[in-house]
């Protein structure tokens, strides 16, 4: 569900596209350019599908609705987009793999039968993935090439939702938590928070870009505004491992503030040239 992010959305779902089935977007009333954009997207529109007007006063039973929408499709996991997110193709690609290759059939049981008993080698069913969690990259207002200092500052072991973010999830029995907005959750089976379940799989070198310290719309103040307010939380280098995501480098993107600020190119050498 989306509302006025025109200067990402169409990075975000391109970024998506090649590695899902199904793209949902739920426009919850933009007064932007973000539907227009979204209607022209055409590299992407055999997999499309764009609600306009959506949602009423109850983000709960928005959020219901988003799921419902989702299992209408056939699908078996979710990949939860906001509207400026632009994830990594390699990454993507890695988990739907992940998820693909652990597809058992039949399937294992919901919890596993795993008996964890000293010294009895009967084979369990191992582990059943449900949920993976990975990094968000929010990056400085120095550029791509640099994230806020708080990326930095934590754990890998902290799972908390700034620190880490479950990005996909099984929608076998996922449903809200019956809260609105500032205090909504996701749960699974037995009423269990995704955060909590032990069927999420935390990978702490998967990561995506997240601008939501950024600009995100033209729409800027009074009743245009949404979301935050842009804020320079300070920028530093990126962690070697971390690179940004090659569709943030395409030159038949729409572009944006940020990305004329930081002069953007497509062959910029900071993405590797195999990288898609």
């Amino acid at each position: 569900m989306v509302k006025n992010e025109e200067y990402w959305i169409w990075y975000s779902l391109t970024s998506v596209y090649p590695h899902v089935d199904e793209i949902l977007v739920f426009d919850n009333g933009s007064d932007d350019a973000t539907v227009e954009i979204v209607r022209n997207m055409r590299h992407i529109a055999d997999k499309l599908t764009l609600v306009e007007n959506f949602g009423g006063p109850s983000e709960q039973e928005n959020r219901e609705a988003m799921l419902e929408a989702a299992r209408a499709c056939g699908g078996t996991h979710l990949l939860f987009l906001d509207g400026d997110e632009v994830h990594v193709g390699d990454n993507l690609a890695f988990c739907r793999r992940l998820l693909e290759m652990h597809e058992h059939a039949p399937a294992l049981h919901d919890p596993p039968h795993n008996h964890m008993i000293p010294l009895d080698h009967t084979p369990t069913e191992g582990i059943l993935v449900k949920h993976i969690g990975f990094r968000p990259i929010h990056p400085g207002f120095a550029g791509l090439n640099t994230c806020r200092p708080h990326d930095h500052a934590q754990p890998d072991t902290d799972h908390g939702c700034y620190n880490y973010a479950i990005r996909i999830s099984s929608l076998d029995g996922l449903h809200g938590n019956g809260l609105e907005w500032g205090q909504h959750g996701y749960l699974e089976h037995g009423d269990i928070y995704i955060q909590s379940s032990p069927h999420t799989l935390w990978l702490p070198r998967i990561w995506y870009y997240h601008f939501s310290w950024h600009p995100r719309s033209s729409k800027r103040g009074g009743d245009g505004s949404y979301g935050r307010d842009p804020q320079d939380l300070g920028s530093v280098p990126l962690h070697p491992h971390v690179y940004p995501p090659a569709t943030l480098f395409r030159g038949d993107g729409p572009g944006n503030p940020m990305l004329d600020a930081w002069r953007m190119r497509p062959s910029d050498s900071r993405v590797p040239a195999v990288r898609s």
